[in-house]
């Protein structure tokens, strides 16, 4: 009875640890083991455009299509894990925090979240679009 228990706690455990995400600058050269999914993505409501301005610089651009409002901000931080790194984008002003998340086998894809005061009132999937969008040309 204990035999069959000593063996299964003797076998080596594979346990898959998530590897987080890094993001450093050093001059010019920047090293992200979490790369940003870029392009254009929208939803019924929201169109973003997402960028690298420079290293360790993403760009988040976005319009509401239901009210008309426009996000342009930039970050310099990425969380999360490599198989789901997270980039937050925040306004200048107020305390609304936009939350880019997507999963490294799905780069059309993007799950968008915003935050206002820490409380979640936003939380879709996003798709890739062609680069033609009509919200922000070509």
């Amino acid at each position: 009875m204990f035999i069959p228990l000593i063996i299964a706690l003797l076998q080596p455990v594979n346990l898959a640890q998530a590897q987080p995400c890094k993001l450093s600058v050093m001059g010019d050269k920047e090293t992200n083991n979490c790369p940003l999914s870029t392009g254009i993505f929208a939803s019924k409501e929201w169109t973003i455009k997402l960028f690298h301005w420079e290293p360790g610089a993403y760009v988040f651009k976005g319009i509401n299509r239901v009210n008309g409002k426009k996000i342009n901000t930039m970050g310099s931080e990425v969380r999360g894990t490599v198989d789901r790194p997270q980039y937050p984008f925040s306004e200048e002003i107020g305390e609304t925090l936009y939350l880019v998340t997507f999963q490294r086998g799905d780069r059309n894809t993007i799950r968008l979240e915003i935050f206002a005061d820490t409380v979640p009132f936003y939380n879709q999937l996003l798709h890739k679009t062609s680069s033609n969008d009509p919200f922000f040309g070509r």
